[in-house]
């Protein structure tokens, strides 16, 4: 069987988070596995095309994986596609013998005849909180996750969305987990933790989160939350890492409003390989995100050995499990009295970090893939 996955914005070596680092982390477990089925990784006119191909093919090195990228810009495919109802992928792909497409990235699912479709909805975060959202970028997803054969999505409460809002029946969707890269992500001893942060941070306490989103992040009640620890005397400092340097700009001009800059401290732009550092460091990972489809970072700290207390609402109770600290992102009062809590009880940090490590051996992106694989299959009968 030979089987398509749309590259789209996942082809790149990206240090990005979100769909950049999936797909690689996707395909590399497809190629342990899975020793059956030919692969031909699929797109439109890239920028850095060279580039992109080059770093796929040195990650997966397995002539089962072949690629087919298309010398038109998306937006004219998707004009063809979309506007003028002509199904041009499924026409270019046909001496290539496809029996199965997998939109695997969000972008339009194109439209086939003949090739049986799985499409990825990663969440619908803009369905759910549409205020944080100021493109029409995502309104092509509910016509594609109606049109395909089947829909994977990495959350049971992705899954209940997709019931709940497009009406897609429950039987068309497969719930597969996201994994953690158990080769990066893992407890790092003390004296190394030290010895790389001081390059970076002046100080050894912090509570920790990440950010992609100043509105999705919940970073405003974050930031007044942690005015109230220092309030009460947490000397924990705020480590923020940030994907961009627009956001550290943002965080903080809104910690110096809220009179806090000098216990604040953001950092952008670090390799994923070397985010492990910055979780095993942490006394705390606080992430109260206002909505997730799965809430990797919670994973990869709890991977870590990382104390993790997270938001109450979406994925996250799902993903965390017990292992996690479960509270209301929008109470001051709960979210402040459980992370001074948590901080000043080292047994049960202890045992946090214990039940996280146990919690994020559950996930792998091994069984992401076969999973995955599942669904192919099942389309293929």
């Amino acid at each position: 069987m030979k089987i398509a996955i749309d590259a789209g914005l996942g082809l790149t070596p990206s240090e990005k988070g979100g769909i950049y680092y999936l797909l690689p982390q996707f395909l590399s477990a497809l190629h342990k596995i899975d020793r059956e089925n030919e692969y031909v990784i699929s797109g439109y006119l890239l920028r850095n095309y060279h580039k992109r191909v080059k770093f796929i093919k040195e990650l997966l090195g397995s002539e089962k994986f072949s690629f087919k990228i298309l010398p038109l810009p998306s937006k004219i495919v998707n004009l063809i596609e979309v506007k003028m109802k002509f199904p041009l992928i499924e026409t270019l792909f046909k001496k290539e013998g496809i029996s199965i497409y997998h939109g695997f990235c969000g972008g339009n699912l194109p439209i086939f005849n003949k090739i049986r479709t799985v499409y990825t909805v990663h969440d619908l975060s803009f369905e759910i909180n549409p205020d944080f959202y100021n493109d029409r970028w995502y309104s092509h997803i509910k016509d594609s996750a109606m049109r395909a054969d089947a829909i994977t999505t990495p959350s049971f409460s992705t899954k209940k969305d997709l019931m709940k809002i497009y009406d897609i029946p429950e039987d068309k969707i497969k719930v597969t987990h996201l994994g953690v890269n158990k080769e990066i992500f893992k407890p790092i001893g003390k004296e190394a933790v030290r010895e790389y942060l001081k390059k970076y941070i002046p100080f050894e306490r912090y509570i920790m989160t990440v950010v992609t989103s100043i509105k999705r992040k919940n970073i405003p009640f974050l930031l007044d939350v942690f005015k109230i620890l220092k309030e009460k005397g947490v000397e924990e400092k705020l480590l923020i890492i940030a994907g961009t340097l627009y956001l550290k700009d943002e965080i903080l001009k809104l910690a110096m409003e809220k009179k806090i800059e000098n216990d604040t401290f953001v950092l952008t732009e670090i390799p994923v390989d070397k985010m492990p550092y910055f979780y095993s460091g942490a006394e705390l990972f606080v992430f109260l995100s206002l909505y997730e489809g799965f809430g990797l970072p919670v994973l990869e700290a709890m991977a870590c050995g990382c104390p993790v207390l997270t938001s109450n609402i979406s994925s996250l109770p799902e993903i965390a499990g017990d292992a996690g600290i479960i509270v209301n992102p929008y109470s001051l009062e709960e979210s402040s009295t459980s992370i001074l809590n948590t901080l000043s009880d080292g047994w049960l940090k202890s045992e946090m970090r214990k039940k996280g490590i146990e919690r994020a051996s559950l996930f792998s992106w091994e069984k992401c893939a076969g999973e995955t694989l599942e669904v192919y299959k099942n389309l293929s009968r």
